[in-house]
């Protein structure tokens, strides 16, 4: 079976859609998988906790309460700014958030696919990658939830049109980076799909002009981060301050990565294999200009993959899922005879269709928590099975406001209740519903401007997006009476500064110099990391922990130290240049050794599993402690749980 494709040439007249001389069933089956899309897609609809976390900013903004989360505060708790901005504007006109979102969803949705295949796919290759789309269970379930997944495919779609077309013309390269700027706006990390390609157009029109087309598109990107400084005092979203300052070591995130890429292939394993498709038939490919779409889409997966993914299930793989289609559509379906069309469409469908909760099958109209069994791999949950009981289209009653489900039930009855401060686990729908004049707090930090600097805790069983912060002593009484009345004294101190930035005047000398502070951490000093990153932390000298070695043998005896997930912090009376460690800990749990000298960290490592038939005994491990450790001196040793079941036990540490 060949699978070659056709050479730019042959595509020049390719551009305007269909060409003479295709077969006219090339031209209606397009046209009628965009109606069976559409069809399922309306069936499939649904919105998300964290599109509501939105949509308060939306509402916010049109009733005159400006681009806030909580309306006394200046905080990005959105990531999307021009998604934002396009249902606000929706919203002026309506009203009415659940049925105008699903409407711009699905509207943006189909014209994506419709300029797929009429402007950018060869004509015997567009049914089959409407086809694949339509099975993909990650793209059909995130071409709605109210997240700005459509948003996304739309620019891509069009970029990549505007990249391939026959007659480029001279600015070009202005239309390319001022796409690729407006995908920026929809989501930063669109830059890795997008940065092939520009800088395959940048290098073919090499001049100082292509340099102002290339800084001219990107006007509306820059326009944005300046207007985000001056406005919310940042540069990046809350959300990315709330999931990047955790403490959790970059192997670990890239553990939780490739978990994410697994459940893809578990629940959902058409999507990874048109990826793959995608990617290998991109080194096949004739026209070189394929390659900046697989390079796009290897360069996004890595970066999936070293932020950990996401706890949705497929989200984050409709990018690199569309890149792989945009090539697969660029292969030449027509020198394939009939049985191999035929075994290729088969194989999709039989891969589709032995998806849990297939894309064509109606099975998930049950009310909330009685319908499918939710999935949950490794923190990473099937979220439309979740919600769609109270949030999906088909489940809209006719006499009661959407969405249905208990978050929003929760926050209405603060709305009623005129509570001042009021705090959920989810705080999208529950936020909606309590309406401007409820003091929303996010315990998970997205929105929350203190919280999201502060580190998560250690915790052994986190969930990724799903940082947990201790609530500072004084915190909730603060937000209460409107006063500073936080316990710690430096912690009080930056938050003074951080008020200054949310809540000051936009061009006071004081906050515009507090920005720059703040922004170049220059503040940093007043948060103490290890109080909130460990809270339940032991503290022992080495003197305590090395006197008990004889004495311990499980975590029940005297002298056995069991702990929590911050773990014990030993300490040495001066810096030891030890080459070992013997420590003695419970046998079925790994842990995990900081090694640090005064406030600065020196090296780490695991400590395995004992594989003993005792989980409850204690057995000893002869550690090699890191060179650098051993060359520089250490002076304090953190031993922590890594993985395992409680309890978690330290009987004795003695270095060599």
């Amino acid at each position: 079976m060949s699978m070659e494709t056709e050479e730019p040439a042959a595509s020049e007249n390719h551009g305007a859609g269909m060409r003479r001389g295709v077969p006219e069933w090339h031209n209606l089956l397009p046209a009628a998988l965009v109606c069976v899309f559409f069809i399922l897609l309306l069936r499939r609809a649904w919105l998300s906790d964290d599109a509501f976390i939105t949509f308060r900013t939306v509402d916010n903004l049109i009733h005159g309460y400006r681009l806030t989360w909580n309306v006394t505060e200046r905080v990005q708790a959105y990531t999307h700014p021009l998604w934002m901005l396009l249902l606000s504007l929706l919203y002026f006109f309506t009203r009415e958030i659940y049925f105008t979102s699903l409407a711009l969803s699905i509207g943006v949705s189909v014209i994506a696919l419709v300029l797929l295949a009429r402007w950018f796919a060869l004509p015997a290759a567009a049914p089959f990658a409407i086809f694949v789309l339509i099975l993909s269970k990650a793209y059909m379930d995130f071409s709605t939830s109210g997240l700005e997944n459509p948003l996304s495919h739309l620019l891509i779609v069009v970029f990549f049109i505007l990249f391939f077309h026959p007659h480029p013309g001279r600015r070009r390269l202005l239309w390319l980076s001022f796409t690729a700027s407006l995908g920026l706006l929809t989501r930063m990390d669109l830059a890795l799909v997008f940065l092939p390609a520009l800088a395959a157009a940048f290098w073919a029109a090499r001049s100082r002009k292509a340099v102002l087309w290339l800084a001219l598109g990107q006007v509306p990107f820059v326009l944005w981060e300046i207007f985000s400084i001056l406005y919310y005092g940042f540069p990046f979203p809350n959300t990315a301050y709330a999931k990047l300052n955790t403490g959790i070591a970059a192997a670990e995130y890239i553990r939780q990565g490739l978990f994410y890429l697994l459940n893809s292939v578990q629940f959902d394993a058409l999507t990874p294999l048109v990826i793959l498709l995608g990617i290998t038939t991109t080194f096949l490919n004739r026209d070189r200009r394929v390659l900046t779409l697989a390079a796009g889409c290897l360069l996004y997966l890595a970066y999936v993959v070293q932020v950990g993914g996401d706890f949705m299930s497929g989200r984050f793989l409709t990018i690199p899922l569309l890149c792989a289609t945009l090539a697969l559509a660029r292969v030449d379906f027509s020198r394939l005879t009939a049985a191999a069309s035929l075994v290729l469409y088969g194989t999709m469908l039989v891969i589709g269709l032995n998806t849990v909760n297939p894309t064509v099958r109606i099975n998930d109209l049950a009310p909330i928590d009685s319908g499918p069994i939710h999935l949950w791999d490794h923190g990473i949950l099937d979220e439309r099975l979740l919600y769609y009981g109270g949030t999906g289209l088909l489940n809209a009653p006719r006499d009661e406001p959407m969405p249905t489900f208990y978050w929003a039930i929760e926050g209405e009855k603060m709305r009623v209740a005129q509570r001042k401060v009021a705090d959920n686990y989810g705080v999208g729908m529950f936020g909606f519903r309590a309406g401007a004049q409820v003091y929303v707090l996010d315990k998970l930090a997205l929105a929350d401007p203190l919280l999201a600097r502060l580190p998560a805790f250690q915790k052994m069983d986190w969930r990724i997006g799903h940082f947990e912060r201790v609530m500072p002593e004084g915190y909730l009484q603060t937000l209460t009476v409107g006063k500073n009345m936080i316990a710690d004294p430096d912690l009080a101190q930056y938050y003074d500064a951080l008020m200054l930035i949310v809540k000051g005047r936009l061009l006071d000398p004081q906050r515009l110099l507090a920005i720059w502070k703040m922004n170049t951490g220059q503040y940093n000093h007043w948060i103490n990391d290890n109080a909130y990153r460990y809270p339940n932390l032991i503290r022992k000298t080495y003197a305590e922990v090395s006197s008990t070695a004889s004495i311990v043998k499980d975590c029940t005896s005297s002298g056995a130290i069991e702990m929590q997930d911050s773990g014990v912090e030993i300490t040495f009376p001066e810096p030891s240049h030890a080459a070992w460690l013997e420590v003695h800990l419970d046998n079925n749990d790994r842990y995990r050794i900081l090694y640090s000298l005064g406030k600065q960290e020196l090296a780490a490592e695991t400590v395995p599993t004992a594989y003993l038939p005792d989980p409850g005994g204690i057995s000893a491990r002869i550690i090699a402690v890191p060179e650098k450790a051993t060359s520089t001196g250490f002076d304090r040793v953190h031993l922590f749980p890594y993985a395992g079941e409680a309890p978690y036990c330290l009987g004795s540490l003695t270095v060599r």
